[in-house]
């Protein structure tokens, strides 16, 4: 089996910069209503309870999550990871992408490979433009060749106190296992999931009782609201633009919602017209073309989400299924088909 690899938000040099936060207000229900703009995308936070939460709390969280995990930018932790000098990855947020990332790696066995970085880098779906011609077989290989290797599993383990290879990697060393090794990691197919979860974690240690968080479309709730009712969160037909039309409504309680799709973000070839998207095959490097076009994973963290949505866009609808029918305690919606012949609509929750 193929085993490709999607990443879906690299769309922009802004993808991490906070540009604009509005001030937080206190609505007739008792909650506190944040919105503004991040990540290249919007942001909408609703806080129950006698949270102390002000609108620079927000920003500064952002600003935070940024400085490790921003591949735009070059001071950041995970521009400094990929650099020539290795280093200790002492920051908790750096620590859990190096562990999410590589549980997802065994959970899609390797479909959602972050080795995969030089490669998006080339095809134009990272942070530079496309630097890889259609049909260039060789300089593909040439990327591909650190593609797959796992000894970056082993910084991993190095946020547990002073193992072996922290300490090698604080003494200016290689840490072992990494010796010589130019592997280049991206965590972009499940950060901002990630961030979300780091909102909601913080907003906990604030007082919050209950929270609604969503970010470019992530989402993750907790708490009950103070009239009982659910959380609702509308998931997008998959179409050309902005679509205002939802598959579904699904209810979001204590759980975390992220969706994937192919149908926006796309190369064109100059030459012959033909469309590449950014599902890549993690084996070969090669564009492929999944049958489906919108995945949406609902689980229990919105950085496993948010991966695993990417996965399933990479992994297909049969493997996809599959996958769900181990776990029952995820649910998803998957869209396939297209818009001329008509979207096929299938959800978990419906042959339970």
């Amino acid at each position: 089996m193929a085993n490709p690899y999607l990443l879906r938000k690299a769309a922009s040099a802004a993808f991490f910069s906070i540009l604009l936060l509005t001030a937080g207000c206190q609505s007739s229900d008792d909650a506190l209503h944040f919105e503004g703009e991040a990540q290249a995308t919007t942001f909408h936070i609703t806080v129950y309870g006698d949270a102390r939460v002000e609108a620079s709390d927000i920003q500064r969280w952002l600003a935070e999550y940024n400085r490790v995990a921003s591949p735009w930018d070059s001071t950041s932790l995970i521009s400094a990871l990929n650099g020539p000098v290795l280093v200790a990855p002492d920051h908790p947020y750096l620590c859990e992408l190096l562990q999410i990332g590589r549980a997802l790696y065994y959970e899609t066995e390797g479909a959602l490979d972050p080795t995969l970085a030089p490669v998006i880098e080339a095809w134009g779906f990272g942070v530079g433009p496309a630097t890889l011609l259609p049909g260039d077989t060789l300089a593909l290989e040439a990327l591909m060749q650190h593609v797959g290797d796992t000894s970056w599993f082993s910084l991993a383990h190095l946020c547990t106190g002073n193992s072996p290879a922290k300490l090698a990697l604080d003494q200016g060393r290689p840490a072992p296992g990494r010796e010589g090794t130019r592997t280049q990691l991206n965590f972009m197919s499940f950060s901002q999931g990630h961030s979300v979860d780091i909102v909601c974690d913080s907003l906990r240690a604030r007082g919050a009782t209950a929270a609604f968080v969503e970010i470019g479309g992530e989402v993750r709730t907790f708490g009950v609201k103070p009239d009982g009712s659910s959380y609702k969160v509308g998931i997008e037909l998959p179409k050309q633009g902005k679509s205002s039309e939802y598959a579904q409504t699904v209810e979001l309680n204590e759980r975390a919602l992220a969706t994937s799709g192919n149908y926006r973000n796309y190369k064109v070839d100059p030459v012959t017209g033909a469309h590449y998207g950014h599902t890549l095959d993690a084996k070969t490097g090669w564009p492929i073309q999944s049958d489906v076009l919108s995945a949406t994973l609902i689980g229990p963290t919105c950085a496993e989400a948010d991966g695993m949505a990417t996965a399933a866009m990479a992994m297909g609808m049969e493997k996809t299924k599959q996958w769900l029918a181990q776990h029952p305690e995820w649910d998803a919606l998957l869209i396939s088909g297209n818009e001329a012949e008509g979207l096929q609509v299938w959800a978990s929750w419906n042959f339970e």
